[in-house]
């Protein structure tokens, strides 16, 4: 049984920004994308889940690269589930470019909720989830709680109709759109982003 598995992608033009790199939102688009195949394979996805009336939600996730890929790079997107606790999992990334060079890490933590009570689910529930731990950890660590912080509102979004996903809230991939919209594009121009937590 694999209990690792890699994705192949290639950054095409939807997924890039004005400098002609894979987008923070993009990048993380196609790392849920690998959660959500790699789930599927294992017999956990999320039709299965919804069979059942529950879905994943994410809670925690951390990203840190060493290089954003560039349009018509193609990549490699690795991923296996590093433990299973009672009410969370773990799943991590390994980025690697087109050479298999790896240029990014990614962890993040899932949980299963009952879509009509929305309460959590014991993961034991799950009967085949743990069979498929491989308890490998990456070099940046798990997501954890980030601390409060304090600091002026920097922007605003109202959540419209194409921002709401099959769990009816908004998709995590807009919460790091919005985020990343919140800076200019001067700021981009100076910074290199290599750390996202969220």
């Amino acid at each position: 049984m694999d209990k690792k598995r890699k994705y192949q992608f290639q950054v095409s033009a939807q997924h890039i920004d004005f400098q002609k790199k894979v987008s923070l939102s993009s990048l993380f688009h196609l790392i849920l994308k690998t959660a959500g195949k790699d789930a599927d394979h294992n017999g956990f996805g999320l039709l299965k889940l919804q069979s059942d009336d529950y879905t994943w939600v994410l809670s925690r996730f951390v990203m840190d690269m060493e290089r954003f890929p560039l349009e018509n790079e193609n990549i490699t997107i690795e991923t296996w589930i590093q433990d299973v606790g009672a009410m969370f999992t773990t799943r991590n990334f390994r980025i690697a470019n087109g050479e298999d060079r790896i240029i990014g890490h990614a962890s993040s933590s899932w949980a299963v909720i009952d879509m009509g009570t929305r309460q959590s689910v014991l993961l034991d529930t799950l009967a085949s989830l743990s069979d498929f731990i491989l308890p490998e950890t990456t070099p940046i660590g798990a997501p954890t709680r980030i601390a409060n912080v304090k600091g002026d509102i920097a922007n605003r979004f109202e959540v419209k109709y194409s921002h709401i996903d099959v769990n009816c809230h908004a998709s995590s991939p807009f919460y790091i759109q919005w985020i990343a919209d919140c800076f200019s594009l001067d700021f981009y121009r100076m910074y290199k982003l290599k750390r996202f937590e969220i």
